[in-house]
């Protein structure tokens, strides 16, 4: 059960499950219009046997008319010859007579007694017709009358015995013609239909009772009754079944003989057969439908196979390859245009996407580990320089201070002119100013004062003009007064990035003039600093030694801002960062206290 679960979890098993319910319709109106031509076969089956029943039943009755006529004619010549006598009343044409109708038994004249006068065909002595139905009837119409099926006296076997009375100018009858239809036409009309073999043509009553039957056939038994006879009599039109063994069952259909009433004709079938004949239309359509079936999903599975398949393996493929870190498997595109070529072409959209990320954290993890390098390096060198500073400024400053208070000490031990310690003193207070210059000076330079108290534009103003001070460079600012105030880490951002282009403006792009500018917008503060120098190329932004450039990036990065630097070969270069505004309580928070 599991393996059968995960293979209908596949695609391919999906798609056969999705085969089978679209075709499930179709299969279903296949088995009921199987089913219907089943019935349909049976139908058509029990119409033939119907008709074939109808036909040897019409049969019958061109008979039975032949037969009247006959006797009607026959009469009318015995009329001519009124006094002849008994021989004399025999005509000689009777034998011909009976050759011309092969479905006679015999044709022959009777005595209101019943005796048999004369025959076309011999008759064994003491042949008597008392009782006759036939002959009952007739003596009491003056019509031609159809007795019943009966044992012939002449022929030994079933016939039917028409009588007609000829009687004389009293009206009573003195003779009564009579011929007797024999049942075997039954068995030429079977061979000229051509019927199958297990095929019968039954003539019965309406008890049942089997009168005469073509075919040699163990059933039905002449003259035996049988149920099934006797439902297919009172349904004529309609197919019965006989209740026998399933090899010997019967399919029965009657149609009645109109010239005798409680008489049919009934076509006896074969039921096993005729059931296979339907059976057999029922597979062969039910087959031809699984065969169907199966062939839609053979071309199915094979065009998912060469349409969807096959790509999404190789879809698969690329992404585990992909998912492994090979960055460059790539899906082939499919040459036809629709879904799986678009899910392709997004896979390898996605993959170069993600592989440019890479490649980009790549990047960024080698500039900020050079980044950390600087830092540290910058640090050190920061850190050395103002130890050198403290050690060479500030030290040499204080041990003449020392040696100086020393002097003093020994001076006023040793009764010095006042003015001299005076001027002396004048001295050592000139040296700690100096001293307090420096502390001031570093201090500056680590942290501007004036950015805290006075704002970022005096910040820059000051930056810029101690830059004019020591360079010969020309610095134009430009600060909107709608910039103020700037929160905290967004101005000592803004204030380290023009510190850090105007010290790569002087070591760099040989320009003499540098132009500054800070405006404010609703939702953002924009930085531009351009010079008039050599330029930058193209690839210095991205050169992992422009340490500079990528702290400018850094720094912008750090308060969500954006970095953009350009130049051109003798046309300067031009530097824009942007910095989001941002809350004043989170700015406050940032904030070192003091």
């Amino acid at each position: 059960m599991r393996r059968l679960l995960a293979v209908l979890g596949t695609l391919r098993g999906r798609l056969v499950l999705l085969v089978c319910f679209a075709t499930l319709p179709a299969m279903l109106f296949t088995f009921y219009a199987a089913s219907a031509e089943r019935t349909a076969v049976l139908r058509r089956i029990e119409q033939e046997a119907l008709l074939l029943a109808q036909l040897a039943s019409r049969e019958h009755g061109h008979q039975l008319e032949g037969a009247r006529t006959l006797l009607r004619r026959l009469a009318g010549l015995l009329r001519a010859a009124p006094e002849a006598g008994d021989a004399a009343r025999c005509p000689e044409l009777l034998p011909a007579l009976l050759a011309g109708y092969p479905q006679f038994t015999t044709i022959g004249i009777l005595s209101p007694e019943g005796r048999l006068r004369c025959s076309a065909r011999p008759a064994p002595p003491g042949v008597t017709f008392a009782g006759s139905a036939a002959l009952e009837r007739a003596l009491w119409s003056n019509d031609v009358e159809v007795g019943e099926y009966a044992l012939g006296p002449v022929v030994g076997r079933p016939v039917l015995h028409l009588a007609y009375a000829v009687r004389g100018a009293g009206g009573a009858p003195s003779e009564v013609l009579f011929v007797g239809l024999d049942l075997q036409w039954l068995e030429q009309l079977a061979h000229q239909a051509e019927l199958p073999a297990g095929y019968a043509l039954v003539i019965a009553d309406r008890n049942g009772a089997a009168l005469g039957r073509s075919g040699g056939d163990a059933w039905p038994a002449r003259a035996a009754r049988d149920p099934a006879l006797a439902r297919a009599v009172a349904s004529p039109g309609q197919g019965t079944v006989t209740e026998a063994p399933a090899a010997d069952r019967r399919f029965l259909v009657a149609a009645p003989v109109a010239a005798v009433p409680g008489v049919s004709v009934v076509a006896s079938l074969p039921y096993t057969r005729v059931a296979a004949q339907a059976n057999r239309a029922f597979y062969r359509t039910v087959a031809g439908l699984a065969l169907l079936t199966l062939f839609t999903i053979g071309c199915v599975l094979l065009a998912a196979e060469v349409s969807v398949l096959r790509v999404l393996r190789h879809l698969a493929r690329t992404a585990r390859r992909f998912g492994e870190g090979e960055l460059s498997a790539r899906a082939e595109t499919p040459a036809a245009h629709g879904e799986l070529a678009e899910l392709t072409r997004a896979f390898n959209a996605m993959a170069d996407a993600l592989a440019a990320r890479q490649r980009e954290a790549a990047e960024s993890q080698g500039r900020l580990r050079a980044m950390s390098h600087r830092l540290a390096a910058a640090r050190e060198a920061e850190a050395a320089a103002i130890a050198r500073d403290l050690h060479d400024e500030l030290g040499q400053v204080l041990t003449s201070v020392k040696v100086e208070l020393a002097a003093l000490q020994r001076a006023g031990a040793e009764g010095e002119d006042p003015a001299a310690r005076r001027a002396r003193v004048a001295e050592l207070g000139q040296r700690l100013d100096e001293a307090v210059a420096f502390v001031r000076r570093v201090s500056s330079d680590l942290r501007p004062p004036v950015l805290d108290r006075l704002g970022l534009a005096a910040a820059l103003e000051g930056l810029v003009r101690d830059l004019e001070q020591r360079t010969r460079l020309a610095v134009m600012l430009d600060v909107d007064p709608s910039v103020e105030p700037v929160e905290w880490l967004p101005a000592v951002t803004l204030f380290r990035i023009v510190r850090e282009a105007l010290t790569n403006v002087v070591r760099h792009a040989g320009a003499t003039e540098v132009w500054i500018e800070l405006r404010a917008t609703p939702g953002a503060l924009v930085l531009t600093v351009r010079d008039d120098g050599k330029g930058i190329g193209p690839w210095a932004a991205d050169d992992r030694r422009s340490l500079g450039i990528q702290g400018m990036q850094e720094r912008a990065l750090l308060v969500d801002g954006t970095f953009e630097i350009s130049g051109t070969p003798g046309g300067g270069t031009t530097v824009v960062v942007t910095i989001p505004r941002t809350r004043t309580g989170a700015t406050d928070a940032a904030h070192p206290a003091g």
